[in-house]
């Protein structure tokens, strides 16, 4: 099956089609024959909408390597007939890694404290750090990501419970965390962190009308999708006390024109780069030849995406 690159891939990606001999599926940008494309493999630039689905009427496949896919028209491929797939293990244990980061580098306000030193402020009126044990934290998403921070938070003394609508029971039970509703949620925890992708329902997830439900200030951590969250709710939120910290590694429209609020110590920001390891770029290539191997040779789909996710 003639298949289409069409975001830059690591090196090993190619290096491994030309190992198993491969080269002749894969079509180049420049050649003529593109209409008779069968597979196509995106990362995040690509905006993959009704225009580029009459460009390959031959399409079969969507390969997004990554684990996001709001930058597919997930309905207009099913009306097409077309399969679209992810690599979702490739970039969670990164993605684990990053909130965890963010966690730590709030409640031990790192950045303050960075400023202190360099402002000769050595503890002045310097408030408490909290403890994991202080938390209480909502996961938003108990999926490959956040299942891990899950585990991660809860072995360190953390309180932990999470909302996820599509987990089955014995799923649950696996994960070991307790089930709770949002609003539930949102009353009892004083950290919330999403893991979850950007639907028709967690568009704006988190907005003023939750901000208001809240009992207790939180730490907001995203590292899923940035339109999951209002930005524009974030600056009053800090500013009413009742967002203790934000830290985030995606945004609404990326790159991103920083905000006001941006400049605040309790403000953690990085440009999505919460999958840039060199493993999980190793994971990328191997798990999107793997999602292209067993289509092309064995006639077998893996990873699909689920079509109750989309926008």
């Amino acid at each position: 099956m003639k298949t289409l690159v069409m975001e830059r891939m690591p090196e090993l990606f190619w290096q491994k089609i030309k190992e198993m001999s491969w080269e002749s599926y894969f079509l180049e940008d420049t050649k003529s024959d593109l209409d008779k494309t069968e597979i196509i493999i995106i990362r995040t630039k690509t905006n993959f909408n009704k225009g580029y689905f009459r460009r390959f009427p031959d399409l079969k496949m969507i390969i997004r390597a990554g684990s996001g896919f709001d930058n597919i028209d997930i309905p207009e491929a099913e009306k097409r007939n077309i399969v679209v797939c992810n690599t979702p293990e490739a970039n969670a244990f990164s993605a684990y890694e990053h909130t965890l980061s963010f966690i730590f580098a709030l409640i031990k306000q790192h950045q303050k404290c960075k400023e202190m030193v360099l402002k000769e402020d050595w503890r002045k009126d310097f408030p408490a750090n909290w403890e994991i044990s202080d938390l209480k934290v909502l996961i938003v998403g108990v999926g490959r990501v956040g299942s891990r921070v899950a585990g991660a938070l809860q072995f360190l003394g953390a309180e932990v419970k999470g909302i996820d609508p599509y987990l089955s029971v014995s799923e649950w039970k696996e994960r070991g965390v307790e089930k709770i509703s949002y609003k539930e949620g949102i009353e009892w925890c004083n950290l919330v962190t999403f893991h979850c992708p950007l639907t028709k329902e967690t568009q704006h997830y988190f907005s003023d009308p939750i901000l208001k439900e809240l009992h207790n200030p939180v730490w907001l951590i995203n590292t899923a999708r940035g339109r999951i969250i209002d930005e524009s709710v974030i600056e009053s939120g800090l500013l009413s006390g009742k967002i203790l910290g934000f830290a985030s590694d995606v945004f609404s429209q990326e790159p991103w024109k920083a905000q006001n609020f941006a400049k605040k110590d309790n403000v953690l920001l990085s440009p999505h780069t919460g999958s840039f390891t060199k493993n999980a770029k190793t994971r990328m290539s191997l798990e999107t030849l793997s999602v292209w191997s067993e289509f092309v040779f064995n006639k077998l789909i893996i990873s699909r995406i689920d079509s109750r996710f989309f926008l």
